[in-house]
Order: structure tokens, then C-alpha cells, then sequence
């Protein structure tokens, strides 16, 4: 067999209904957008506040309920489960794993979170604190640690550990969700009504992805504006949209080995790198103080946090975020699944969930750490109104503005921008690549989606990125998401109870009572014993 036959044998072959399906709702989906960009900005207010208002304790009863599976997996008998065969070993050191699982999952997003999350929490607090009062700032961190935290990577981890059960330990190539359905659904998860579960998750990914890229390019263009003193025009938005897929389409065509491993490994010593800037910049010992007390605050009202919808003041916070973040994870939380699953070959269940639920979160909090420590302190002890000039000018301005108090900003600017896009095309790429995984009919061990297929998708996921940016607004890219995470919210729901079923039949002994009758010879001893004494 000659080299050309092998490479075309190890590259999978599309699944036309998925692949095509998914494009052509995507078109119908944000197309739109494109259109008709006036007209939809009341239909999405409405849309949003639907179903945010009135859904608010299904998605955060679904949340926690994932959080609380996961760990009973991961510290129980199943948490033993080796996602492979005897002779499988992790394909990725632990160091690149959790790099590659980390910058696969947050991206650039966590960094514009992390600087102005804590700013709207100051300013709206939750639990009836006053506006900038010593209570709202002990809530100013915690919530953004929270939302970025446990609960949001336990709702990535379901997928991950059921996709990769069926693909390392049961064996079969197949990577597209309706497959996993079909334990708990049957025979509605086959045929044209499994495609069409695999069609909406698609558009899941893609909104996804499209949500991150719409508060991502926003924060780069308004950077590189102010750096070089231009405006920031819709023009060089989409200069910057193009950028990014210059860059992730790059990575996405190299393939998961050559270029979204390589581009993780580097895209997490620039990250630290710029952590320790920021936090070795500002009243270091502040900081830390700051940041251990909100996570003390985190800590010990988790459940709390968890349930809050506030249904008798009904203040919104819960809707406005806590629901719009959970829409977003459960958008993501398919391709984060799959994407682990593809890295996490060799691994057990609770190294997989650990990794996660613990590592992950714990990188998340950094960025709260350095960048929400940050702006609280310009806030609160320097006097500096960034909550006036995120009214004014939205978050890429706020950016700007802490960029700009910064040592060396001249040097630290460009340097940020250069983090963020690599940061942020670990995502995307990461995206592009499983939703071209899952659009094909298998993936065996060695296998890889074609390339064209992985650079249409890049450009599908710039199309949608283009659409969100057009009609513009927060509302806008906060439906996207919420919009594309409904279904994945049920989904994610028959995922757990098919691997539960599967555990079972694999595995059920290890879960049995443990029962002896090494003594029960003992007892008739004994009893035979007590009769003669009884008698005498």
C-alpha cells in the first residue's frame, strides 16, 4: 500500500445530511441577521427576555444537578473506568493536557469577562447590597469566579466522559451526539431524526463560538484604535474578524497535533506571562487578600449561587447572568465534550473530570485574580470611574482605559492584543475542528476530518461572527447563545442517563453490595453453642 493510499485512508469521510444540514441552518439562521439588521433587534429583546425570565430554574436546576453527577462519578467506583484499553496510553503530556483543555474551553472571553464582570456586580449587586458598598464587593469577584468556575465545567464534563466512554471504552468511531442518544432514545435518535439532533447541535457549536468572537473582536478593534489613534469603525471590525481566521483557520488546517496542541502550549506561557505583569503592577498584596476573601464568599454560598433566581423582587441579576452564562456553557458544551474527548485518550474518569471540574477553574480564577483585582482597586481606592466609562463606552473601552494605567502600555498593549487573538484562536480552532469531526460518518483511532472540511466550518464560524456584529449589541450575542444552548440543555440531560446505563452494564458489579458467607458457618456454631448451654 503506497503513502498517498495510507494518508487518504486515515482522513474520515463527511457526513453529507450533518454536514450540508448544518450549513444550510446556519445560513437560515444568520442570514438575517445580515438582512434584516434593524427589524431584529425587538425580536431578539423579546426573544431573550423570554426565555431567560421564564426558564430561569430549568437551566440552573440542569447546571447543578451536572455538577453534583459529575462528582459522584469522579469519587466513586467509576471514577476508576479507564477511557481505553490496557495498552492505551495518554496521547498528550499532563502539562499540554490541561493547556490544550483550558484554552479549548475559555479563550479571550474570560480575559474581557474578567476585567468588567466585576464592574457590573459593583454597580447591580446581587442579594439587595447596596451599589458600591463593602457587600457588593465581596460579590464582585465571587460571581465571576462562579460563573466561570465548577458548575460550568461540570456541565462541559457530562459530554466529554460520555463521548469519550464511546469511543475508548466501548469502541465505536462515532462522534456525533444522536449515536449517544440512542441508548435512552431508541430508534428517534436513528435515521433522519438522529441527523436532525446532530444538525442543531452544530448550530449549537457555531453560536457558540459566534458569541465568543462577538465581545472578543469588539475589545481587539477598539485596542487597536486607540493604540494607533484611529476610529474604531465597523470596517476595522471586520479587518479584525478576518484576522482571526487568517489565524485559527491556520491552526484548525494544521490539525489537532501540529497546530491546536503546539498553539495551546504557547497561547498558556504568554497568558502567564501577562498575569504575572499585571498582578507584580498593582498593590500585589491587596489583590490576593481581595481575591481570597470573594472566593471565601464563593465558597460558602456555592448552593446558594447555584438556585438564585429570585422570583419575589425579581432584580433580573439571576436572568441577566447567571442564566445567560449557563446558555452559553450548555452552547459550548458539546464541542468542549468532544474536544476532550479527542486529548483524553488513556485517561480515567476521574482524572477527566477532575481535570475539568478543578484545573480548569482554578485557571479561570486567575484572570478574576489579576484582572478583576485590578479594576476593583481602580475603582475603589483610586477613585478611577470605570463604571461611568463602561456606560459610555462598553467594555472594549474599560479595556482600553485599564491597559492604559498600566507600566510600559505602550509596550503592554500590543502585547495583550497578540495574547488575546492566540488566545482566543485556540477556541475557535478547537471549534472548527470538532464540529468537522462530527460532521463526518466516523472517526477511528489515527483519523482526522478533512481539511477543506475544518477551513469551511472556519468560515462558516466568521460568517456567523460577521452576523452578530452587524446588528451589533450585548442583547444580540447573549441570544445567540441562549438561543443555540436550549436543545443542548436536554441533550446534555440523556447524555448522563445513557452513561449511567452503560456504566451499569459494563461495570455494575463494582457498585454491588459487598456480601460474605466466609462465617456463616460461624453462626450455626454459634447457635448449636448457645442451645447446649441453654439445655445444661
Amino acid at each position: 500500500m503506497d503513502e498517498l493510499t495510507q494518508c487518504r485512508e486515515r482522513i474520515a469521510k463527511i457526513d453529507p445530511p450533518v454536514f450540508w444540514g448544518g450549513f444550510i441552518v446556519c445560513l437560515l439562521f444568520y442570514g438575517p441577521l445580515v438582512v434584516f439588521q434593524q427589524s431584529a433587534q425587538g425580536f431578539i429583546d423579546n426573544a431573550m427576555y423570554t426565555i431567560t425570565y421564564h426558564t430561569d430554574w430549568l437551566w440552573e436546576s440542569t447546571v447543578f444537578a451536572s455538577f453534583i453527577f459529575v462528582m459522584w462519578l469522579a469519587l466513586g467506583p467509576y471514577g476508576r473506568v479507564k477511557l481505553g484499553g490496557t495498552e492505551d496510553k495518554p496521547e498528550f503530556t499532563t502539562s499540554t493536557w490541561i493547556a490544550m483543555m483550558f484554552c479549548g474551553g475559555s479563550g479571550a472571553g474570560l480575559v474581557y469577562w474578567a476585567c468588567i464582570e466585576p464592574i457590573y456586580y459593583l454597580q447591580n449587586p446581587p442579594f439587595w447590597a447596596e451599589k458600591f458598598s463593602p457587600q457588593a464587593a465581596q460579590w464582585a469577584l465571587a460571581y465571576g469566579i462562579f460563573h466561570w468556575g465548577f458548575s460550568a465545567w461540570a456541565t462541559f464534563a457530562v459530554p466529554a466522559v460520555a463521548f469519550s466512554y464511546i469511543l475508548y471504552v466501548r469502541k465505536k468511531p462515532y462522534l456525533y451526539p444522536s449515536y449517544a442518544c440512542r441508548e435512552v432514545l431508541g430508534k428517534l435518535a436513528q435515521g433522519w431524526s438522529g441527523k436532525f439532533i446532530d444538525v442543531v447541535v452544530v448550530i449549537s457549536m457555531v453560536g457558540g463560538v459566534a458569541t465568543s468572537l462577538g465581545f472578543i473582536i469588539p475589545m481587539i478593534s477598539r485596542l487597536t484604535a486607540d493604540y494607533f489613534g484611529m476610529q474604531d469603525t465597523i470596517g476595522l471590525k471586520l479587518l479584525v474578524a478576518v484576522m482571526f481566521f487568517v489565524v485559527y483557520g491556520y491552526s484548525t488546517y494544521q490539525g489537532l497535533y501540529s497546530g491546536i496542541a503546539k498553539l495551546s502550549d504557547w497561547n498558556m506561557y504568554l497568558i502567564f506571562i501577562l498575569l504575572a505583569f499585571v498582578l507584580f503592577s498593582g498593590p500585589t498584596s491587596w489583590m490576593l487578600s481581595y481575591f481570597f476573601d470573594n472566593v471565601g464568599v464563593l465558597l460558602q454560598n456555592f448552593v446558594r449561587m447555584s438556585l438564585y433566581t429570585d422570583p419575589i423582587t425579581k432584580s433580573g441579576f439571576p436572568q441577566d447572568w447567571t442564566v445567560f452564562y449557563w446558555a452559553w456553557w450548555c452552547a459550548w458544551a458539546i464541542f468542549v465534550g468532544l474536544f476532550a474527548t479527542r486529548i483524553s485518550r488513556g485517561r480515567t474518569i476521574r482524572e477527566l473530570i477532575f481535570n475539568m471540574v478543578f484545573s480548569a477553574p482554578a485557571g479561570s480564577a486567575l484572570f478574576y485574580l489579576t484582572f478583576g483585582s485590578y479594576n476593583v482597586d481602580l475603582m475603589l481606592n483610586k477613585g478611577i470611574g470605570l463604571a461611568t466609562l463602561l456606560k459610555v463606552s462598553g467594555g472594549p473601552g474599560v479595556v482600553s482605559a485599564m491597559l492604559e494605567t498600566l507600566p510600559l502600555n505602550w509596550v503592554i498593549t500590543p502585547f495583550f492584543i497578540i495574547v488575546m487573538v492566540i488566545s482566543q484562536a485556540t477556541g475557535v480552532d478547537a471549534n472548527a475542528y470538532t464540529i468537522a469531526s462530527m460532521s463526518c460518518i466516523e472517526i477511528r483511532q489515527g483519523m482526522e476530518p478533512p481539511r477543506w472540511s475544518r477551513i469551511f466550518w472556519a468560515v462558516v464560524i466568521l460568517f456567523a461572527t460577521v452576523a452578530l456584529l452587524l446588528v451589533g449589541g450585548l442583547k444580540v450575542v447573549q441570544l445567540s447563545s441562549v438561543l443555540t444552548g436550549v436543545p443542548v440543555l436536554f441533550l446534555t440531560i440523556v447524555l448522563a442517563i445513557s452513561l449511567v446505563k452503560w456504566l451499569n452494564e459494563d461495570f455494575g458489579s463494582l457498585v454491588k453490595p459487598l456480601v460474605t458467607d466466609k462465617y456463616s458457618g460461624d453462626v450455626d456454631t454459634i447457635n448449636n453453642h448457645e442451645t447446649d448451654r441453654a439445655g445444661t
